[in-house]
């Protein structure tokens, strides 16, 4: 069946997570107004322990606020390291992490001229992503990238998160479209191509070198119909499907 709507996860696949460093620095925040040395080994493995284990704990989970995921690993890092923590931190925390976020995501190569390249076809354009409202929205619009777009599904309106089919069900359902002539777009084998294979979407994995998809653990990853290094590629897989020639 012909491609007539190309649905794309946002973060690491619209949007880079090269600046991950600076995306972490609210985190280093919190930890210093609790009295913690992010430097100290011990706060560390603390660390590293807690953002297992609610991740663990989330993946496991249908739906979720992420507002609740970052605050539950401060919360969870402090416990380890026998530190209450006050809520004005908390409150602070989900406000410096999400301006941390949205500026310092950045556009992936290509993704203005693939979106537009898209459109131009007739290809219904939309992101669905594991991202609270407050986070999906204001990323979008400061790249230039809502005008681009038919429509945006954050997990929170959708009340469900990938990989579990509601997400997807909903997405394609505000798109009029069905299943079979849909594409899913994502960096998660585990999120993208396992929710989409679920509900019968096809599928493009991309992926930036280096990083892994977060909250995978425990999930099983599935294998994408096809595989991408940028997304400029999708155009002549959309064409194919299409059975057009393709043109740049």
């Amino acid at each position: 069946m012909e491609i007539t709507a190309v649905l794309f996860d946002m973060g690491g696949t619209l949007l880079s997570y090269e600046n991950r460093q600076q995306m972490g620095s609210a985190f280093v925040t919190a930890l210093r107004r609790l009295g913690l040395d992010p430097a100290d080994p011990a706060v560390i493995e603390a660390r590293h322990r807690a953002g297992e284990e609610v991740e663990r704990e989330y993946a496991a989970r249908r739906s979720f606020i992420h507002r609740d995921l970052f605050r539950d690993r401060v919360s969870r890092t402090a416990a380890l390291m026998g530190v209450g923590v006050p809520a004005e931190v908390l409150d602070r925390f989900d406000d410096e992490q999400r301006t941390a976020v949205v500026e310092h995501l950045a556009p992936m190569p290509g993704v203005h001229e693939t979106l537009r390249l898209l459109r131009e076809r007739r290809i219904y354009v939309a992101v669905v992503s594991n991202a609270d409202d407050d986070y999906l929205e204001p990323a979008l619009a400061r790249h230039g990238l809502t005008p681009l777009l038919d429509h945006w599904t954050s997990s929170e309106e959708a009340d469900s998160c990938k990989p579990d089919e509601r997400i997807y069900a909903y997405s394609l359902a505000k798109a009029g479209r069905s299943a079979a002539e849909a594409l899913f777009v994502g960096d998660s084998p585990a999120h993208d191509v396992a929710g989409a294979r679920r509900v019968g979407m096809r599928s493009v994995l991309i992926g930036e070198p280096g990083l892994v998809a977060p909250l995978s653990s425990g999930l099983r990853a599935d294998e994408p119909d096809w595989q991408v290094r940028e997304l400029l590629e999708l155009i002549p897989i959309v064409d194919a499907a299409n059975h057009r020639r393709a043109t740049r």
